[in-house]
């Protein structure tokens, strides 16, 4: 069987275009969301699906207390060896739809890099939403960063999408994209396949991923926090910006909820 991109923590980020000042730019943009929407100071923060958790160690270098979960073993491990120096920084292996943790209530969580549609049943994205609340202080934020997607035609078979190619420091990656075909009464919004060569110098491995990723929009994620009886929608933004209407969102979007 062909591994997951995600045995490979310092390429799995290439693979999926992340450029050059990305989560600096994410970092310094949450920063300026809390100060907007809570009275008082955000110290404790939450990293959904954190991976190795770059959002967390920038956030731990200034000042923040920081907690990442992530499902992967790989990532934790990756995680835990970057921020060895790192007092104020933590991780737990959880999966994401439902956990539990040992720590007091944060002030914040986030679910970046838009891997949030990856939840795909209304069971698991209600008992996820449950858990994160459960992690929140009353009035905290928790916000979702969330790919725009864009209608893309239904296909009847497996069929490839696009075909480029990537660099991870010194090693050449040839990634080819599928689409998969999707029941009408399906609520994803397509079915994503990744396919990675990686040229490593002692020979090329190919890795593959099966993503689902169920269709997100602001309405949608406002209907889904209240849903579940502990969120309400606060805001959402557009392309880390604060002045660009949702309508003209060109990338992705940030939902802000508030735990009530």
């Amino acid at each position: 069987m062909e591994p997951s991109i995600y045995k490979y923590p310092d390429i799995f980020r290439r693979a999926h275009l992340e450029s050059p000042g990305e989560i600096p730019a994410e970092v310094a943009f949450l920063q300026q969301v809390w100060k907007r929407h809570r009275k008082s100071p955000t110290r404790r923060v939450l990293d959904i699906a954190c991976g190795d958790s770059p959002h967390g160690r920038l956030l731990a270098g200034d000042g923040f207390e920081v907690v990442g979960i992530d499902r992967s073993p790989t990532m934790i491990a990756s995680g835990r060896a970057k921020a060895r120096d790192i007092k104020n920084l933590r991780f737990y292996s959880r999966a994401i739809e439902r956990f539990r943790l040992p720590e007091r209530p944060f002030d914040a969580a986030i679910f970046m890099s838009e891997t949030f549609p990856v939840i795909v049943e209304n069971a698991d994205l209600l008992a996820h939403l449950r858990s994160v609340a459960r992690a929140l202080k009353r009035g905290g934020l928790y916000c979702i960063d969330i790919d725009r997607q864009d209608p893309i035609p239904r296909v009847p078979r497996r069929t490839i999408w696009r075909e480029r190619s990537a660099q991870a420091g010194t090693l050449p990656l040839k990634i080819r994209e599928f689409n998969h075909p999707i029941a009408w009464h399906s609520p994803l919004h397509s079915t994503y396949e990744l396919e990675c060569t990686i040229e490593f110098p002692n020979g090329a491995v190919t890795t593959r991923d099966l993503i689902p990723v169920r269709y997100t929009t602001p309405s949608l994620l406002e209907l889904a926090a209240l849903a579940s009886g502990m969120f309400k929608m606060e805001a959402s933004y557009s392309d880390l910006s604060f002045t660009k209407p949702i309508q003209k969102c060109r990338y992705r979007w940030l939902g802000i909820l508030r735990r009530t």
